[in-house]
């Protein structure tokens, strides 16, 4: 079931490229450091040699390509959302350290934030095989590795920024195809999604960073469990590539997810990442159809409405990510070399503030924005 829907996103995608309007690239004006208030960051994901690609982000919003890093690994190439993945790239909670997979050199890397840009600091072996996500909680670090006999792996990140192996915390994940791991707004557990048997598992874990030998497995509501995310309440929200919609849970004390809302389908193809704010706006990404979808948590009780499947029409964009304060979001477009700038409006509607290139490539890959 995983594979054939990925293939067929894949597919669609390619076929959609004569097809993409043209983009509203932005000049030089927006490069004075005074007006720069926070960044994005992107991933070539380069066999030849994996960067991070650095833009500055204006007040109102408009991106400007700063520059890009080595993470002294390679990524995995290939085509169209080679990693399968969601948070391949993310920023710590303190804004100070970003975190990158190596698919193609089974590393993960880490980078100091800077005013003008990131500084490597650390490059070390994922623990395992194509690691394709990766979550970080205060000082400690989970990535999930893919390939070979999936796993998750952790590591204790000092304050150097220095990653050590965490004893005790590899966890083998059986068969699967496993599209994200990520803590909970408390770091008491973690989730990992397996789209492939349409099961969530949540491991609960110790005062140590270590989680249980054992998961607790529940069936997804929907086909296909892709990306999630979690409100501010703790709610479970995850995006279903099979059937194209976006189901809530509560995790339950014993680590079982109670659906809230089942299955609140968005109309569209092919839907696998998902970002939400502070106001409870949640928005999906669906290649297949180059939309991007808008939904409400209603009261942030984790229940869901659909407001607009197509709050926005324009190109196949994968990875997404929202600025603090929610008014801006961010769309990783491959197909075009480019991130994708969106306005988030009070009521959830998005004002398309055009895209600035990257010097990307088809196989480019997460997005992690301050």
């Amino acid at each position: 079931m995983g594979k054939r829907i990925f293939v067929a996103l894949f597919s669609v995608a390619v076929l959609m490229i004569s097809s993409i309007a043209v983009l509203a690239f932005n000049d030089d004006r927006h490069d004075d450091r005074k007006d720069v208030v926070g960044a994005v960051y992107t991933m070539t994901n380069d066999p030849t040699g994996n960067e991070v690609v650095v833009f500055h982000r204006d007040h109102e919003g408009i991106l400007t390509k700063a520059g890009s890093v080595s993470t002294g690994g390679l990524g995995s190439g290939g085509g169209f959302d080679p990693l399968v993945s969601q948070g391949s790239i993310v920023l710590s909670g303190d804004h100070r350290w970003v975190l990158a997979v190596n698919a193609g050199s089974d590393e993960i890397s880490v980078f100091r934030v800077q005013p003008k840009g990131l500084d490597l600091v650390d490059t070390v072996p994922s623990g395992g095989i194509f690691p394709a996500s990766v979550t970080v909680f205060h000082d400690l670090v989970y990535v999930l590795n893919t390939g070979g006999s999936p796993n998750i792996t952790g590591f204790y990140l000092s304050h150097t920024g220095r990653l050590r192996p965490l004893e005790g915390s590899t966890q083998s994940l059986g068969s699967g195809g496993f599209s994200q791991v990520g803590f909970d707004p408390h770091g008491r557990r973690l989730v990992v999604t397996n789209r492939a048997d349409n099961l969530i598992l949540v491991y609960s874990v110790d005062r140590n960073g270590v989680p249980d030998i054992n998961a607790v497995s529940s069936t997804s509501n929907g086909i296909a469990p892709f990306g999630f995310i979690f409100d501010q309440r703790g709610h479970l929200l995850v995006v279903e590539a099979g059937n194209n919609a976006v189901s809530s849970y509560e995790i339950l004390r014993d680590g079982s997810l109670q659906v809230i809302s089942p299955s609140v389908a968005n109309g569209q193809s092919a839907a696998c990442w998902i970002a939400g704010d502070p106001r409870g706006n949640v928005f999906t990404t669906n290649p297949g159809t180059a939309t991007i979808s808008a939904y409400e948590n209603k009261a942030r009780r984790g229940t869901l409405v659909l407001l607009d499947g197509t709050a926005s029409v324009g190109n196949p964009l994968l990875d997404l990510d929202i600025t603090k304060d929610g008014r801006f979001l961010y769309a990783l477009d491959p197909l075009n070399n480019a991130i994708d700038m969106f306005q988030i409006e009070r009521d959830g509607s998005l004002i398309n503030l055009g895209a600035v290139a990257g010097g990307l490539s088809i196989f480019a890959q997460g997005i992690a924005v301050r």
